[in-house]
């Protein structure tokens, strides 16, 4: 359906989006891209300077929709940025609500892949740890605290644990 068509006497696949010489991918000053799921929130990690998006199992990241193409996208992670690839699926790459071929990722790109919208986040990670208490937090247990009136005995009792 969404496989080239090749020549009888081709014996090789076809070539798709721009093939990049390991040299030029650069792993180790890669900058981390996460796609955030909206609204969901769920988010998918590109690990490697050069990861497939598809339906087929063998591609680096799977969508199982019947939107997303087997071989859907490309990403690449060379010359200091993102980029994008459409791999001629058929109901294409749009950043930004604009159908592309081919596009550089800039933060809080608005990616549309098949039936799945996502958020590009790029570089290191915002969000906190588990269990790290954040300033924002601390204010608001803080103030959570100055409203409860004091124990009635005058001293604190301990904590009980709920059922």
């Amino acid at each position: 359906m969404d496989d080239l068509k090749q020549p009888a006497d081709s014996g090789s696949l076809p070539l798709q989006a721009p093939h990049w010489k390991h040299s030029d991918l650069e792993p180790a000053n890669m900058l981390p891209l996460r796609l955030l799921l909206q609204p969901e929130g769920s988010s998918l990690e590109l690990n490697r300077p050069d990861m497939i998006i598809g339906r087929h199992s063998e591609s680096d990241v799977r969508l199982r929709s019947p939107e997303v193409s087997r071989r859907h996208c490309r990403f690449v992670f060379a010359e200091g940025q993102w980029q994008v690839f459409d791999l001629n699926s058929l109901n294409g790459v749009w950043v930004n609500g604009l159908r592309v071929r081919h596009a550089v990722l800039q933060n809080k790109d608005v990616l549309h892949i098949g039936a799945y919208d996502f958020e590009v986040e790029i570089g290191p990670t915002t969000l906190p740890m588990p269990g790290a208490a954040t300033p924002k937090t601390d204010k608001i247990l803080e103030s959570i605290t100055d409203v409860l009136p004091p124990h009635p005995s005058g001293s604190e009792q301990p904590h009980k644990k709920a059922s």
